[in-house]
């Protein structure tokens, strides 16, 4: 029988397409529409949230420049105090606990603390 095929088709290929279900060819046409249609939803789900969290380069939210506006660039001088979490009003005093710990170094070479000097 398989000779018998090879006879009569040669070596190429075939398709028998039925009414109703689409050829091959078409659907070479119509999978890369549906992938990028399927793309521009999914982008459409993924982008407003990578803005929001600032995740993309070169691109702030509305709330980073909000946030931004507000930086006060006058406090160089002072140094600075570390605070766990950003509450919106930064801590501009020392607290108590941390007063005379600062670790400094020595014009001689060696670190000491400050409570030490």
């Amino acid at each position: 029988l398989k000779s018998s095929w090879l006879k009569l088709f040669g070596s190429r290929r075939f398709c028998i397409c039925l009414p109703g279900k689409p050829r091959p060819a078409a659907m070479d046409k119509v999978m890369p529409v549906v992938g990028g249609l399927v793309g521009l939803w999914a982008a459409s789900k993924v982008l407003p949230v990578m803005y929001r969290w600032e995740l993309i380069p070169g691109v702030g939210s509305d709330e980073y420049n909000k946030k931004a506006a507000r930086i006060r660039y006058d406090h160089y001088t002072e140094g600075i105090v570390y605070s766990p979490y950003d509450t919106g009003d930064p801590i501009r005093e020392m607290p108590p606990e941390c007063a005379g710990k600062m670790y400094l170094k020595q014009k001689g070479g060696g670190w000491k603390l400050q409570s030490e000097m």
